[in-house]
């Protein structure tokens, strides 16, 4: 073969491999541009889970987070966030609603507990659940009662809390008393009640009948640390510290719960108080 066939052939030979490079190259990269980026909360085939909470000494710095459906599912990557709590209490309804909106339907029921409690649960974290408590009647109070019920129940929560903050009744205790009373006949044992001292004291409430009190105390400037401890003579077992808490997997503010003992922490998650 004579030197001008050769050098022809080398050319060839080059452009035919700069070809397939550019090729290969124009598959690769067009690849990875066509390929979907992965949302926080996105439907994904990973499930990483929290080990950490079956120990019998859970890491109590971690703290408890309350949740709702302002804290839409999109935003958060469950998998990170699961390793930065030890519970969850989600909430179920927001009791009587003038209207529908992007976190509660027009009957109040939550709209993101369902996934909440699903997402959590996937990853071992413990979870309790909660219902916003502004009935006007017995009646109304006992059929707000069968919802919370009816909706939380499949989920086996470890526990039920009553959110009272309002006071619609000129008995509030008589309705608080058939809230919780209906939820015992349904054979409901773990119930609690949140609120705050100043209110619970200014409306005479009973929270003796209760087995477990979450009280609510923020520091001045509710700065998202803990400040402040509740000024109360009532015992109780959670402390909802601040709602501007921040926790990695979640770029929104929380609401942070601090739990003292790892006996209480047992009691309200753990189903062995």
């Amino acid at each position: 073969m004579n030197s001008i066939m050769k050098r022809k052939i080398g050319i060839v030979n080059t452009s035919l491999f700069a070809l397939a490079m550019i090729a290969l190259l124009c598959l690769i990269f067009g690849g990875l541009r066509n390929k979907p980026l992965t949302e926080p909360g996105a439907s994904t085939n990973t499930i990483i889970k929290n080990t950490s909470l079956t120990s019998g000494n859970v890491d109590l710095s971690k703290f408890v987070i309350d949740v709702s459906a302002w804290q839409r599912p999109s935003d958060i990557d469950y998998n990170t966030l699961s390793q930065n709590i030890i519970g969850a209490i989600v909430r179920v309804q927001a009791g009587k609603v003038a209207k529908a909106d992007s976190a509660s339907t027009s009957s109040g029921e939550d709209t993101a507990y369902k996934q909440h409690i699903q997402e959590f649960q996937a990853r071992n974290i413990p979870v309790a659940v909660y219902a916003y408590v502004n009935g006007d009647s017995v009646d109304e109070m006992k059929q707000q009662a069968k919802d919370f019920y009816a909706r939380s129940n499949p989920y086996h929560p470890t526990y039920y809390w009553l959110d009272v903050e309002e006071d619609h009744m000129s008995d509030l205790n008589a309705g608080i008393d058939a809230y919780r009373n209906e939820l015992e006949s349904l054979g409901v044992k773990n119930i609690g009640i949140y609120a705050q001292d100043w209110f619970i004291t200014a409306n005479n409430i009973d929270v003796s009948k209760f087995s477990a009190v979450w009280m609510a105390a923020y520091g001045p400037n509710d700065s998202g640390n803990l400040d402040a401890y509740p000024n109360t003579s009532i015992p109780y077992d959670l402390h909802q510290f601040t709602s501007h808490g921040w926790r990695s997997g979640y770029s929104g503010y929380l609401d942070l719960n601090i739990i003292k003992t790892q006996k209480e922490y047992n009691k309200l998650f753990l189903n062995k108080g």
